[in-house]
């Protein structure tokens, strides 16, 4: 009796374990199902990039979130580019994700998810890779934005990137809320304004709130395109200018889908088709209403108020069919928020 008793035990056991992988199967699966047509079309633009480049050893690190955050999500996607890169019949050597993060840790090299010319210098060096695949990841309305570029370790120059929509599923939608679980701001404060409404040319921008977070201000907008036509904005430049002086800019902007970065210069940078430039152009149809965030990092604890948040823009004409534009530096336009009050905690802390 007590042998079958024993039996039926390692049977129990057998099948929990056997429920669990075909549940992770499913799962696995499930994320698959909806994410790898994408990443294998991406991928295909890729590792012609590699080739055309003469790139053969490449490093894949973790995506970030648009803050340069790494998370399971981001995770989940690199090694998605991974497996679907090592499987193409080129001769192309993936650099495994693990082993690169054992390597990094020997030589007490810490990875924040920022690639700099020294980080990328050092992957090469410690890794043999010639090339760095990363990009960001982050959930937009029914899908994922997913970017991808290709970083050379010698220069940390962009040579080649592609972006796309991921459709979303529910395997999907739990490593969202695993991902960003931990990074949402617990302790922010939401100030809800007088709504400031500004126009320039076509466009028509709406402060509608702000958010602290610790030590950090966002700002959100709304910008319209008020005309029957597609048209493109450039945003030129942004600073803030809080009540006692001190001058602010940005560290992110993003209007839509689009993002740009600024650095303590005030110089604006942004990123499509592979390459970085110094204007922020956004696209926008006919009528169009695009959600837009600043950034504001550092804020002063002596600061009560943003005085003067400054936007200096531009419109850009489209001339052909094709979309080809021409920027109409000539007719910048600065507009002007002003008296953006900052919100703190009671005890003087945090915000």
């Amino acid at each position: 009796m007590w042998y079958y008793r024993i039996r039926m035990r390692k049977m129990c056991i057998k099948g929990k374990f056997l429920i669990l992988y075909l549940v992770l199967l499913v799962f696995v699966n499930l994320a698959r199902g909806s994410v790898i047509p994408e990443i294998t079309n991406l991928t295909a633009t890729i590792s012609d990039s590699l080739v055309a480049n003469n790139k053969k050893i490449v490093a894949v690190t973790d995506f970030t979130d648009l803050e340069g955050n790494i998370n399971v999500l981001g995770r989940f996607i690199a090694e998605e580019f991974s497996i679907v890169l090592a499987s193409q019949k080129k001769e192309i050597t993936i650099i495994d994700r693990n082993q690169l993060k054992k390597l990094l840790a020997e030589k007490k090299i810490s990875s924040t998810g920022v690639i700099d010319p020294g980080f990328a210098k050092q992957i090469g060096s410690i890794s043999g890779a010639e090339v760095i695949l990363t990009g960001t990841v982050y959930p937009v309305a029914e899908g994922l934005y997913v970017s991808v570029k290709l970083i050379d370790v010698n220069s940390a120059r962009i040579f080649a990137g592609e972006s796309s929509i991921i459709l979303r599923n529910k395997a999907i939608d739990d490593l969202i809320k695993v991902s960003y679980r931990l990074t949402e701001p617990i302790t922010a404060q939401k100030t809800l304004l007088a709504q400031q409404v500004k126009e320039a040319y076509d466009f028509i921008f709406i402060l509608k709130e702000a958010l602290m977070d610790g030590s950090t201000m966002i700002l959100s907008f709304e910008i319209i395109n008020n005309s029957d036509q597609e048209r493109y904005l450039t945003i030129d430049s942004i600073k803030g200018i809080d009540d006692t002086g001190r001058i602010y800019f940005p560290s992110s902007v993003s209007v839509g889908l689009d993002r740009a970065i600024i650095g303590e210069s005030g110089k604006i940078q942004s990123y499509s088709g592979g390459k970085i430039s110094d204007k922020f152009d956004v696209q926008f149809r006919k009528h169009q209403q695009l959600k837009a965030q600043v950034k504001l990092q550092n804020i002063s604890r002596t600061a009560k108020s943003i005085g003067i948040l400054e936007m200096v823009v531009a419109p850009v004409t489209i001339s052909d069919r094709l979309g080809t534009f021409l920027r109409q530096e000539d007719e910048l336009s600065k507009i002007q928020f002003t008296n953006i009050p900052i919100l703190r905690e009671k005890n003087g802390t945090g915000l």
